[in-house]
């Protein structure tokens, strides 16, 4: 035999716990949709391992730019010096 006081009381229990799970499932969806475009693969992503800030694309753009306009880099900077000087990118113009 079943308590009728405590029968509404279990079953709405039930609900919002049901409720808060999916809610948490359906959050954890959302994350993810929004992080599926990214480049940075997080997981292969290890203290030895550098994450580029320039794509493939970027990169062969940034070197014809270079070669084009003359511009000479110092020793040991890299792109990251570019990046810094012209933050406007000029060579995806």
């Amino acid at each position: 035999m079943r308590n009728p006081l405590t029968f509404q009381i279990e079953s709405s229990l039930g609900a919002v716990f049901i409720s808060l799970l999916s809610l948490f499932f359906i959050g954890l969806l959302f994350i993810s949709i929004k992080n599926f475009g990214n480049d940075v693969d997080v997981l292969a992503a290890s203290s030895d391992t550098r994450v580029s800030k320039l794509t493939q694309t970027e990169r062969l753009l940034l070197k014809q730019w270079i070669e084009d306009n003359h511009v000479t880099i110092p020793e040991g900077s890299g792109y990251n010096y570019l990046l810094r000087k012209y933050p406007k990118k000029p060579w995806l113009d």
